[in-house]
């Protein structure tokens, strides 16, 4: 167990009546290095307090969405009642250690995205979050705006760029230095090991720090990925009818897996539990999409264990095991030239169609004997797939 210690706030913007004595955990020599995300309806009979205080030793950072702020993802509801649960269980996340980190990583911001009101009302988002004690030691975001004023107020607060920002270049990464303190680099490139460790040599080189979404479930290099990211800044739902009455798929992951190219799958930028380890020497914060994740006890129980024996599906977000069902991708069964470096790292750029996936697919793809077999497999799910760990 890493070593707990208290330091006060001493932040000179932060107003004395509510500083406090906060954990701050050392992360040398220590498990504390995955991210995983608030969600507040019960997943697999497991509130995510449960989960958090389960895995807490293996948690560096919690990330969350504050209802009335936009994010990714759109948040129905009173928001009183919901900022209440996010108070209490960051308010608990922080008593086990770990950091609070902030998303506001909406792709589309409207017409306020630049004015002195959104100003105004982050400001005021962030004072009432400061007041209940869970002031976030990170915000996470596609707003080179959002972070120049975040600084502005708070300097101590580590500004993030969103994973949705697909930094591919230090070039890119050097263009924002000034704003961002830390980076989730471009999924679709982290299965090249070169490209992270070139990553990991800027950072260290610039003070930053590097970090990657290991989990995520999407199509690498997807063209519809912004399209997709921007219906669901915007209550996704709504387009189903309308997709489905030009007989298109609500999405191009959705139309790729329902007509069976099960290689695509194999493609994306996801790292298996057993192949992480690689990344460890570049990669500070690794990010587990469990937000939206039917079984986020899952995906948590394989990435701290290094390990998992069942459907790599079921740990990817989203992993599309409703459209495969009564099939199973076996994650024991992938052949050793399989890890980064070999089959999935050479891949990393561009795909020649040669032929391995295709052979990897025969090897994984099984019969689950526990799933019966009923034609029902083949409908749409009861709620829309969307962008992990946004």
């Amino acid at each position: 167990m890493s070593k707990i210690v208290y330091q006060l706030n001493t932040d000179p913007l932060l107003s004395p009546r509510f500083s406090q004595v906060v954990p701050v955990t050392s992360l040398q020599n220590s498990k504390r290095k995955f991210a995983f995300g608030f969600y507040f309806e019960k997943r697999a009979g497991l509130t995510f307090r449960q989960l958090a205080e389960k895995y807490a030793l293996y948690l560096q950072e919690v990330y969350f969405p504050w209802p009335g702020l936009l994010s990714a993802r759109e948040i129905s509801g009173d928001p009183a009642p919901l900022r209440k649960r996010v108070i209490d269980d960051m308010r608990f996340c922080r008593s086990k250690g770990l950091k609070l980190d902030l998303l506001v990583n909406a792709t589309c911001y409207g017409d306020k995205a630049v004015t002195a009101a959104q100003r105004e009302d982050f400001y005021a988002n962030l004072n009432e979050m400061e007041k209940a004690g869970i002031l976030p030691e990170i915000i996470t975001t596609t707003s080179p705006y959002i972070a120049v004023i975040a600084k502005k107020l708070h300097p101590n607060i580590d500004c993030r760029a969103s994973v949705n920002m697909r930094l591919n270049s230090t070039i890119a990464m050097e263009y924002v230095a000034d704003e961002f303190d830390s980076y989730y680099i471009c999924r679709d490139l982290q299965r090249d090991l070169p490209t992270v460790k070139m990553f990991a040599e800027w950072g260290k080189k610039n003070g930053k720090k590097i970090c990657m979404l290991a989990n995520s479930g999407c199509l690498r290099l997807c063209p519809w990925q912004t399209f997709h990211e921007t219906l669901l800044a915007h209550d996704f739902p709504h387009i189903f009818n309308e997709m489905k009455a030009l007989d298109l798929p609500p999405t191009l992951c959705v139309g790729i897996v329902q007509s069976k190219q099960y290689e695509e799958i194999l493609r994306a930028s996801w790292i298996r539990p057993e192949d992480l380890h690689q990344y460890e020497p570049y990669v500070s914060v690794f990010k587990l999409s469990t937000r939206e994740a039917d079984r986020p006890d899952l995906i948590l129980k394989a990435y701290t264990s290094g390990t998992h024996d069942g459907d790599l599906l079921r740990i990817l977000d989203p992993g599309f095991s409703f459209f495969v069902r009564p099939y199973i991708f076996d994650n024991k069964a992938f052949p050793k030239e399989w890890s980064e470096g070999k089959i999935a790292g050479n891949c990393a750029s561009n795909c020649t169609h040669c032929g391995k996936c295709a052979e990897v697919l025969k090897l994984i793809y099984k019969r689950d004997p526990e799933l019966p077999d009923v034609s029902n497999y083949s409908l749409a799910p009861s709620k829309p797939l969307v962008i992990p760990g946004c």
